[in-house]
């Protein structure tokens, strides 16, 4: 049985005349008649008593009928979800993010962008640092990534600058430091710093090796997983941290941010894709990133 065997026999049922179905179809009458008594030997059954000048469904046709119908109308809904699944409109999307990231604004506006044209793609976020984030991708599991920019990319993998942020200190409450509204690069020089994993910021260097000067002693006291970690022990006492100015935002109890005097050092931001992509909806997304990223 196939779908053009219930559209000529729905035509007929509705239409209750062999020649008026056959002229709403566009096919000749005889064609239209050989398929109906093809579809009623596939059911053996009869489906219409046929009359002088009309038909009359049968009870085994009033039963089809109904039964015809609703598969035409999803074959239809079928056909439409395949449609706007092809051109990128319906689907779920995995995307990964690092705080600053979310705290920068980028993912949440770069979502709620795509979704006012593309109302029926759902996202799933997840936090993971940028390593984890680029072995994600590789393997499937996530199909874009917010990270910090790396030196270079992963086989496989590529990525275009989506937000840049300035750097800031971030100090416990009540530090010497605290009390200047700017902190000078060279301040830091020997001060106890708190940093994150090498592996977590993809190359070392990103933050405190963008501010404290080459030469200058960087004392750095103890690595953390993540900037939400770092602020913690900064809150803490143990130590200073140099991280992206959004997350300021955070507003730790017990930590105080200050800009950095004279610093050209930035915390860049990258949009990762995998280069194969295929997926209509995530090549979508993709292309309403770098669409917005013309403005960064």
């Amino acid at each position: 049985m196939e779908l053009r065997h219930l559209r000529y026999f729905v035509a007929v049922a509705e239409e209750l005349h062999f020649s008026r179905a056959a002229a709403k179809l566009n096919i000749a009458p005889p064609t239209l008649s050989a398929q109906i008594r093809s579809l009623e030997t596939l059911l053996g059954a009869r489906l219409f008593t046929r009359k002088t000048r009309s038909v009359v469904l049968t009870e085994v046709g009033k039963r089809f009928l109904d039964e015809a119908r609703q598969t035409l109308k999803q074959a239809a809904q079928a056909e439409l979800v395949g449609r706007r699944a092809a051109r990128g409109d319906v689907g779920t999307i995995v995307v990964g993010y690092v705080y600053s990231a979310v705290c920068g604004g980028v993912v949440g506006t770069s979502i709620a962008s795509f979704r006012a044209r593309h109302p029926d793609v759902m996202f799933e976020p997840r936090r993971l640092p940028t390593m984890a984030q680029m072995s994600a991708l590789i393997d499937g599991t996530l199909d874009v990534g917010f990270t910090r920019a790396p030196d270079r990319f992963p086989s496989g993998l590529a990525g275009f600058l989506v937000d840049r942020q300035s750097l800031c200190v971030a100090l416990p409450e009540g530090h010497p430091l605290a009390a200047h509204a700017e902190i000078a690069p060279e301040m830091l020089a020997g001060e106890p710093l708190v940093a994150t994993s090498i592996e977590m910021e993809m190359s070392f260097g990103s933050n405190i090796g963008a501010i404290v000067p080459p030469r200058a002693w960087k004392r750095v006291v103890t690595r953390v997983a993540d900037p939400f970690s770092e602020l913690t022990l900064v809150a803490a006492g143990i130590g200073l941290g140099v991280v992206s100015d959004s997350l300021r935002r955070m507003a730790i109890p017990g930590v105080v941010f200050r800009a950095i005097a004279r610093s050209a050092g930035a915390s860049d931001h990258v949009a990762v894709y995998r280069k194969n992509e295929g997926a209509p909806v995530i090549k979508a997304f993709v292309a309403s990133l770098r669409a917005r990223a013309q403005d960064v």
